[in-house]
């Protein structure tokens, strides 16, 4: 059998197909002994295709409209799916390459996944669009719907589509599972003695309540919670948490790390659910309502444009609905994952892990925007 590890994977769906069908052999690419599929498995191409259709529309790798191939889309550092560098040699990786891409590029809607779009009846099909661009036009309607509505006139219907993935998006958190707060600044601040003739300050990081959520009088509106809704923030990693309190270069902040006092059910936006949806190009119209989802919750929402949270309040009210003890997703300034518990009393605070971090400096990513040009049309 041809077979393909683990450690020779990139994608974190292929290896979670992987770990799931839980075989060792030794890997043709790399040929070391490892967890492994067969890479002609059929679960295994279809997942691959499925990877591929959710980050890739077709024109970016279709030949006749100014592709490089889809064969391309495996090879170099850029490509998502396998560390080509693992291999012993070129002939082991082509072998790889080849059995998905001689693979069939057009299957059935309900019964496999197509590559390209084709023809019908002589005429090109609307070439296709990856997942992760897509939007499902149901929810940006009862996004747009908040603009001219209340939220709770919108709440029924979004239900309706959230009941479709209850299951999918369900992830129980352990009881004593632990996470990390952040807050600028520090509750005592002390200059040590019997340091020599050099200052040294000592700081008291803020704890317990002074840390925690806010009383409901005081919580300002959220990403989650609404004026006058006290729910928990945290985070899973420390870098996270202090991110997300967008500290400023030489700033101090207090760090204190929680556990929850019972097993909590979260609604989980935060990861691909891909691996519920690879069966088909059916199943991947499926999903995309529930990416959608994901993406409201994971944009980047600049301060000045806070009346966004609308939709994802609306999100997050009816998850509590469901009965959700709250919901995680992606930070986007860390690395980690946030985690919002909509009921503070479930989650305790440690001494453990208390510090103070001082904030050294900031780094910005920068994207060029199109300009406006004369020589252009518009809306």
């Amino acid at each position: 059998m041809s077979q393909v590890c683990i450690e020779c994977v990139k994608d974190k769906n292929l290896k979670q197909l992987i770990l799931k069908k839980n075989s060792k052999s030794i890997c043709t690419i790399c040929e070391e002994n490892n967890l492994s599929i067969d890479f002609e498995d059929r679960d295994f191409f279809l997942l691959v295709k499925a990877v591929l259709r959710f980050n890739y529309s077709e024109w970016e790798y279709n030949t006749h409209w100014g592709g490089d191939g889809y064969e391309s889309l495996f090879y170099g550092d850029d490509n998502i799916f396998f560390k080509q560098e693992r291999a012993i040699s070129g002939d082991n990786y082509e072998e790889l390459v080849l059995s998905i891409t001689a693979g069939p590029v057009y299957e059935d809607y309900e019964k496999g996944i197509s590559i390209f779009a084709g023809y019908d009846n002589g005429m090109q099909n609307m070439l296709l669009e990856s997942v992760k661009s897509s939007s499902d036009r149901c929810i940006v309607k009862l996004a747009n719907r908040l603009k001219s509505e209340n939220y709770f006139k919108v709440e029924k219907d979004l239900l309706k589509i959230l009941a479709k993935f209850t299951d999918v998006a369900e992830t129980i958190l352990d009881k004593g599972t632990e996470f990390y707060r952040a807050r600028i600044g520090v509750s005592d601040k002390k200059r040590a003695l019997g340091l020599g003739f050099e200052a040294e300050y000592h700081f008291k990081p803020f704890a317990e309540d002074q840390i925690g959520a806010p009383p409901p009088l005081i919580a300002s509106a959220g990403r989650i919670n609404r004026p006058g809704v006290a729910f928990f923030y945290c985070a899973t990693d420390i870098y996270t948490a202090v991110s997300e309190v967008r500290p400023h270069p030489g700033d101090s902040v207090s760090i204190g790390k929680f556990f929850l006092l019972k097993n909590t059910k979260m609604f989980n936006l935060s990861e691909s659910q891909l691996l519920h949806f690879y069966s088909s190009d059916k199943a991947l119209d499926e999903y995309v309502p529930l990416n959608t989802l994901s993406k409201f919750m994971n944009k980047v929402i600049p301060p000045s444009e806070r009346q966004q949270y609308s939709v994802t309040q609306l999100i997050a009210d009816c998850v509590r609905q469901m009965g959700f003890d709250g919901i995680i997703f992606n930070s986007t300034v860390g690395n980690g994952e946030n985690i919002v518990i909509f009921d503070p009393s479930i989650v305790n605070y440690t001494n453990e892990g208390a510090e103070v971090v001082e904030i050294e400096q900031v780094t910005y990513q920068i994207n060029p925007k199109r300009l406006i040009s004369d020589d252009e049309i518009y809306a």
